[in-house]
């Protein structure tokens, strides 16, 4: 944490009852009502902001993109890095892991969205279309195993000989 030209650089502690509690860079713990928060979304815990300091309050509580706070992954990065890793496993096995690749990279897109991760987000869109891909064309190829396997089994009916040409 440290001091940004005009203002300050903190943590958020937590959000109770209408109220944020903040750790500042000079690690004083300051106030602010969620009526100073000014980015899209809601705060969270963890969550690195700017902000300004008025009568030991905090104002103007600004998030910063791209930050976070203790150096760990966002949720949604986590969520989008497994259902990758799902991804790559549905190559070896195919349906289980590739379902769990579509489900993982479809909350994790969601989560990613609303805490505006993009890395987050691309990597959870890779692995849902890419498990929709795999589960589409998993679906084909048995799909054309069994018309295979159909023609024989009519054609068998038949039972044509050398002769009958």
């Amino acid at each position: 944490m440290r001091e940004t030209q005009g203002g300050m650089r903190g943590t958020i502690l937590g959000i109770h009852d209408g109220r944020g509690v903040l750790i500042a860079a000079d690690q004083r713990r300051l106030d602010f009502s969620l009526s100073e928060w000014r980015s899209p979304g809601s705060p969270a815990a963890g969550q690195i902001v700017d902000f300004m300091e008025e009568g030991g309050q905090a104002r103007g509580v600004f998030a910063v993109p791209g930050a976070s706070g203790d150096g760990a992954h966002s949720s949604s990065f986590v969520l989008g890095a497994v259902a990758l890793g799902c991804l790559a496993l549905g190559f070896i096995v195919p349906l289980i892991p590739t379902i769990a690749a579509f489900v993982l990279g479809v909350i994790g897109a969601g989560q990613a969205q609303a805490q505006r991760d993009e890395t987050a987000l691309t990597m959870a869109r890779v692995a849902w279309i890419g498990a929709l891909v795999m589960l589409v064309i998993g679906v084909l190829a048995i799909m054309a195993v069994i018309a295979f396997v159909g023609t024989l089994g009519f054609a068998s009916l038949f039972q044509l000989g050398p002769g009958d040409f």
